[in-house]
């Protein structure tokens, strides 16, 4: 027969295992969750960064811009093949950007969304950097969570203030 200080013991153990196992759940789940997120207001503000170009239609200069920018927001990205082509256009759209001779008719505003992209980005890339550690937390692999888990995935644009 096991002496009663055993069983507390190997309760107090127990509890711990659990205790932990539940904050590295609710950790990675969180994490992904916020991935998720920042990549909904990454969208937002690269949608909102091709309608400001939109505003500039027949202005001298602004024609492939203004094509770039129309087919940034007619592409998706629910699909892997959406998200590359989204990708591309997104940089394409950069480029173009970065060509324009500055007027200041309309620098503020595209700068201004350019600013709100690249911080968008960049809270984009921590959460999902953070995420995808988090996955191979000890306890997270133990419990497989990799498996159950979406992947985040990086953006792979270019930053758009230079």
């Amino acid at each position: 027969m096991f002496p009663m200080w055993w069983l507390a013991v190997l309760v107090a153990v127990v509890a711990a295992v659990g205790a932990y196992a539940t904050w590295t759940v609710t950790r990675v789940e969180r994490l992904h969750r916020r991935a998720r997120s920042a990549e909904t207001a990454l969208l937002s503000k690269l949608d909102d960064r091709a309608e400001t170009v939109l505003k500039f239609v027949g202005r001298p200069g602004f024609e492939e811009v203004v094509a770039l920018a129309l087919s940034v927001i007619a592409v998706p990205a629910e699909t892997h093949r959406q998200r590359e082509l989204r990708e591309y256009a997104e940089n394409d759209l950069t480029h173009a950007l970065r060509e324009l001779e500055p007027d200041p008719a309309w620098a503020d505003d595209l700068e201004s969304a350019n600013r709100r992209v690249a911080l968008a980005r960049q809270i984009h890339t921590d959460f999902v950097r953070d995420a995808v550690a988090s996955r191979s937390l000890p306890m997270a692999v133990v419990l497989r969570m990799h498996h159950r888990l979406p992947r985040p995935q990086y953006w792979d644009i270019e930053d758009p203030v230079h």
